[in-house]
């Protein structure tokens, strides 16, 4: 006769291993640009809408700086999902350029960087130094490019 606990810690050991699997196979799905849980819920329940791009060229217009469309890749662009509501507008992109790759020489320095719309993410402390270029707020540090926009910003 098997006993209860047997029976418990079977029960439980599958259900573990059943979950364990479901998350690993979540985890591969999602975009690079989804890190940790909760991105991947935000994700998962349409708050924000996340794709990833070889190149900035790749990407949709409107989803990376016109700018960059021949000198980035590696491009991960959030926007805010379809359970967003009105999303103004708003995308953030995170993308590699290409070296001794510069801002446009028009872009206007900004008093303060602030922050793109909450889409989750690993983005590194973006300092002090924010430039507007062509409607985005942008970042660049060493060879990785931080850009967010929207309706207002675009104006």
């Amino acid at each position: 006769m098997v006993s209860t606990k047997k029976v418990l810690l079977g029960a439980v050991t599958a259900i573990l291993g059943v979950v364990g699997a479901g998350s690993a196979a979540l985890a591969v799905t999602m975009p690079s640009g989804v890190d940790g849980p909760g991105a991947a819920l935000a994700e998962l329940q349409g708050h924000t809408a996340t794709s990833d791009h070889d190149t900035a060229e790749d990407a949709p217009r409107g989803d990376v700086p016109d700018w960059t469309r021949a000198v980035g890749s590696d491009v991960t662009v959030v926007r805010p999902g379809e359970a967003a509501g009105d999303d103004g507008g708003s995308v953030r992109v995170h993308l590699t350029l290409a070296g001794g790759t510069s801002l446009p020489t028009d872009c206007t320095p900004l008093d303060q960087v602030g922050m793109p719309f909450d889409g989750g993410g690993q983005w590194p402390d973006l300092g002090d130094t924010a430039q507007l270029c062509e409607g985005w707020v942008t970042v660049l540090l060493e060879d990785q490019l931080y850009a967010w926009t929207d309706d207002q910003t675009r104006g």
